[in-house]
């Protein structure tokens, strides 16, 4: 392994304890033997379980004609008691400093207060405008063609408890619905938050917060809905952190637009992307991320972690999308301009479908174990690290990287890259392909445009590079040049140039009839070039060409052949010299 490895391996070990300490109670363990963390349950999770089968919706969430049943009047203009039994009510008017208080003693009356907002507007300066103390469940029904306004001062007073401390501020399971609007701004704290379980059916809902924007402890689920959260904290956020069936967040549709302080979207437990438009941005975006620094020699070093060995518990992360356990993506469409990473996943990383649209500061794809993607369009414009977990597997989709370090990069030296199918284009300023363990190819098309220093490579790992299927291309620098495994069942070929090609300089290999194997044209100067294809067999002859120059004629005569313009050569690569079945020696 060499310095750059174990530098890497050291910076995410740090990482990873860091974003599970802050993500809360933490019961894992260290492993010094392959450079991983427990989940927080104890053991690791070796799989992401949907959450959407466990978040239910009942009749009494969804706008109904109240006008049609009995219901009572709350004029706000005009004096009012506390509510204390369930039923509906229609709440109109202005209240210019007080509280609408809910507080209904459940264990008699277990029925459902519906708060009808009809033109509502609710300030307060001392406490929470609308305060859930006591009540079963709670519906806020936002009446059609209507607009209401909930405002928390900054001179909000709270309990030993810090309740309340939202501008709408609940301890009973709480649903928005109606399709009307709601305007909540807290200059106090949280613009909304749920003790329980948060549901948001419908409804237009503008929130503004000193704290986090909008939280559900149990649950926070999103149905429908045009959401708009801007927050000095997070923007989003369950916080569960006790049980680990809880703590989670769906979003099963509507537009959310999130600009935050600290992560956009933050669930203790499961973070669950079903369907819906979200477009985030975090810390200003990716451009202000200024810290993250990349050294061709020692990979990724960031200013303010990489020289002390110390790290704080209280310090908020930046990420786009963030959960301590599992994130899921079904389908939706997502946007994301991060100052850390865009997603970010204690445990497992799903993406099953859906169009990804990923800026970070830091990492585009993060997850401390697996990252798996199925399906989608995946498009990382910036990033330090491109896509990073303990293991990757690709099994389909269209995946496009730009980054500034390594496009794929697997942190742990018993970890495995795998890509199964899909087309998968990295543009990377270090490795393209980077596992500190090994990495197997059974189909799919990869094509990268790698590093132009020659301390990386366009291909790395420390294992071996198993290749079964699919086509590869992958140029860059020479002096940490690498092709598959000589344990590969399909051929590779690396090129080695004498001179520098030009971005832009289209690489094509060529069967005896002229026929084209595989073609790509790299975005960047490279100096060699690996190539593998299920077209490419041993005994045949092909030629190379850049642009429309012939390089090199030749036959190939091995599983791996190496190659220069005069023909068939050695490894001339750093890390020539034997050792294992990667023909690729110790580093130093």
């Amino acid at each position: 392994m060499n310095k750059k490895k174990i530098v890497s391996l050291l910076l995410a070990l740090t990482i990873s304890i860091f974003t599970l300490a802050s993500c809360g109670k933490n019961t894992g363990t260290t492993s010094s033997s392959t450079g991983t963390l427990t989940a927080l349950t104890g053991s690791a999770d070796t799989s992401a379980i949907s959450i959407a089968s466990t978040v239910t919706y009942d009749s009494d969430d969804y706008y109904f004609d109240w006008q049609s049943k009995s219901y009572q009047t709350i004029n706000l203009n005009q004096d009012f008691a506390a509510i204390s039994k369930s039923g509906i009510y229609e709440i109109t008017g202005t209240l210019k400093d007080g509280s609408l208080v809910v507080d209904v003693d459940k264990t008699t009356d277990s029925g459902t207060v519906y708060l009808v907002l009809n033109n509502a507007t609710v300030s307060s300066t001392t406490s929470a405008p609308i305060y859930v103390k006591n009540a079963e469940k709670v519906v806020l029904m936002l009446e059609n063609g209507t607009t209401n306004s909930i405002y928390q001062g900054s001179g909000c007073k709270v309990d030993a408890d810090d309740e309340p401390s939202a501008a709408i501020f609940s301890k009973a399971d709480l649903t928005i619905t109606g399709s009307g609007t709601l305007k909540v701004t807290s200059d106090y704290n949280d613009g909304i938050s749920g003790k329980d379980t948060l549901k948001i059916i419908d409804g237009t809902l503008n929130v503004t917060a000193k704290g986090d924007g909008i939280v559900g402890k149990d649950v926070l689920a999103v149905k429908q809905g045009t959401i708009t959260v801007t927050a000095v904290k997070n923007g989003i956020r369950s916080t569960n952190d006790t049980d680990t069936s809880l703590g989670n967040i769906l979003i099963a549709g509507g537009t959310l637009s999130i600009t935050s302080g600290s992560d956009a979207a933050k669930a203790k437990g499961t973070l669950e992307i079903d369907g819906g438009t979200l477009n985030v941005t975090t810390g200003g975006g990716y451009a202000q991320n200024t810290t993250v620094q990349t050294d061709n020699n020692f990979g990724k070093m960031n200013s303010d972690s990489a020289q002390t060995t110390e790290t704080s518990t209280d310090t908020e992360s930046i990420n786009g999308l963030s959960a301590c356990r599992n994130i899921i993506v079904t389908q939706g469409n997502v946007t994301v301009s991060a100052y850390d990473d865009a997603l970010n996943a204690g445990t497992n990383l799903l993406i099953q479908d859906g169009i990804l649209n990923l800026q970070a500061g830091d990492d585009g794809i993060h997850s401390d174990t697996n990252v798996t993607i199925d399906n989608g369009t995946i498009t990382i414009k910036h990033s330090n690290e491109g896509i990073e977990g303990s293991n990757i597997t690709i099994n389909n989709g269209k995946i496009t990287l730009t980054t500034s370090d390594d496009g794929f990069n697997v942190n742990d030296n018993s970890g495995l890259e795998t890509i199964n199918g899909g087309v998968i284009v990295i543009n990377a300023q270090g490795d393209g392909l980077d596992s500190n363990g090994s990495a197997k190819m059974t189909g799919g098309t990869v094509h990268i445009s790698g590093p132009t220093a020659n301390g990386d490579g366009a291909l790395d790992y420390n294992g071996t590079f198993t290749i079964s299927g699919g086509t590869l291309i992958a140029a860059g620098s020479s002096g940490m040049a690498e092709s598959g495994s000589t344990d590969s069942t399909q051929p590779s070929i690396l090129m080695y140039y004498s001179t520098t090609q030009a971005a832009g300089t289209t690489i094509t290999l060529k069967d005896s009839s002229a026929n084209t194997v595989a073609t790509y044209t790299p975005e960047k100067q490279y100096t060699s070039a690996v190539i593998s294809s299920p077209n490419m067999k041993t005994g045949q002859s092909y030629t190379l060409y850049s642009g429309s120059t012939k390089v090199v004629t030749f036959t190939l005569a091995d599983t791996v052949t190496y190659l220069n313009e005069s023909g068939i050569t050695e490894n001339q690569g750093m890390n020539a010299g034997g050792g294992g079945p990667g023909s690729h020696g110790p580093r130093n």
